[in-house]
């Protein structure tokens, strides 16, 4: 009789946990599978985009090759060369035309207007051209006054550089080249001039490059570093004097074109484009040597900004370019200034997107290629979420 009751209840508390598991448990495992197939979906939609990005010209073919850009001229998206058939080779001109700090003489295509061509206006997304590794130099002997330094001080050069993984991990045996541009005056003439200077990073990944320059009137220093891990190298700038100087002119570059625009600043005085120079992945080279006025005068009276097309600069390839500009703020005469923005930092695109909406954790979607633009390395970080 005992044994009966026992097996009853049993019996009753079996059924009580099929029941539970049943009405708890299975409800959760379904919902993990839901989440799992949207999570898919979204990744798939990530896919195809990104592969629209980068393995479509877009149309018309060459659609970032215009100064004065019309976003409204743009019928189809797609970051491919036109004139390369191997994968994941991109346009410069056309990664250019992401950078909302453009002039506008230059443009940029907004966001929303990319949403739409790529057929995401239910999905927000972010995209990102990074270098492929992080090389940054820190002065060790900044001048006393940046804005404003005595010639000894721009001649001593003291920098230490580091060159780490985009994860903070140190990166050892990097070769470390620094190009020391210096504008000298000669006589009555200003020119670009050039040393190299070669390191190797330690366990730490870190190097110093210390030198002396020697000249007569040095007026501008700036030190390009390429840092090379491999066969992969980036490129980094920094100023002698600590910062761009935003308030001399800005440089950008469309095809063939370069395009120099002075800021908004008070007084207007005039500034003269004295030479420039590039940086390739073949090297450094002189591209311009200034005629002098009214050509290479911008004076805002007649001329508010530079335009000079040199055949054959778009095959070249140019990371960055150095001019050496002539003006008159601070007392400081022959300027060096390197652009465009923000490839003299190293990167192509810093952000293009919106961050709006964007979720945390699994709710969005992350994918990453590695690309080649004007033959140099880099690695695109797409993400994508749905809109709420």
């Amino acid at each position: 009789m005992a044994g009966g009751l026992y097996d009853h209840l049993l019996a009753v508390v079996l059924v009580g946990a099929l029941f539970a598991a049943a009405v708890v448990a299975l409800p959760n495992v379904g919902y993990v599978g839901l989440l799992s197939i949207d999570q898919q979906q979204l990744r798939n939609v990530a896919l195809s985009a990104l592969n629209t990005i980068l393995l479509d010209a877009g149309y018309p073919l060459n659609w970032g090759s215009s100064i004065f850009f019309n976003p409204a001229s743009v019928v189809r998206f797609g970051l491919a060369s036109a004139n390369n058939s191997e994968l994941y080779i991109l346009d410069q001109d056309k990664v250019q035309k992401l950078i909302a700090e453009n002039p506008s003489q230059v443009g940029h295509l907004p966001y929303e207007t990319v949403r739409q061509l790529l057929g995401l206006q239910a999905y927000g997304f972010n995209l990102k051209i990074l270098a492929p590794f992080n090389s940054t130099a820190k002065d060790c002997a900044p001048p006393a006054n940046p804005s404003n330094p005595t010639e000894a001080e721009l001649k001593n050069i003291n920098y230490e550089v580091k060159v780490k993984f985009n994860n903070g991990k140190p990166i050892p045996n990097a070769v470390v080249n620094a190009l020391i541009f210096f504008s000298e005056k000669v006589g009555n003439d200003y020119s670009i001039k050039y040393i190299k200077v070669s390191q190797t990073t330690d366990e730490l990944g870190k190097c110093n490059i210390v030198k002396t320059l020697t000249g007569q009137q040095i007026s501008d220093v700036l030190i390009v570093v390429q840092s090379t891990v491999g066969d992969i190298h980036t490129v980094t700038s920094v100023y002698r004097r600590g910062a761009p100087p935003r308030d001399i002119a800005e440089i950008s570059m469309v095809g063939d074109t370069f395009i120099v625009t002075p800021p908004d600043v008070t007084p207007k005085d005039a500034r003269q484009i004295l030479s420039i120079s590039v940086y390739t992945d073949d090297g450094i080279m002189s591209v311009y040597n200034g005629t002098g006025p009214p050509d290479d005068v911008i004076n805002w009276g007649q001329k508010d900004y530079w335009v000079k097309s040199l055949p054959g600069l778009s095959y070249l390839g140019p990371v960055i370019s150095i001019f050496n500009v002539w003006a008159v703020e601070g007392g400081r005469g022959a300027v060096l200034v390197v652009g465009p923005f923000p490839g003299y930092l190293g990167d192509r695109v810093l952000s293009f997107g919106s961050s709006e909406g964007q979720p945390r954790g699994t709710a969005g979607v992350s994918l990453q290629r590695v690309v080649n633009i004007a033959g140099m390395t880099y690695v695109v970080e797409f993400t994508l979420w749905k809109q709420q």
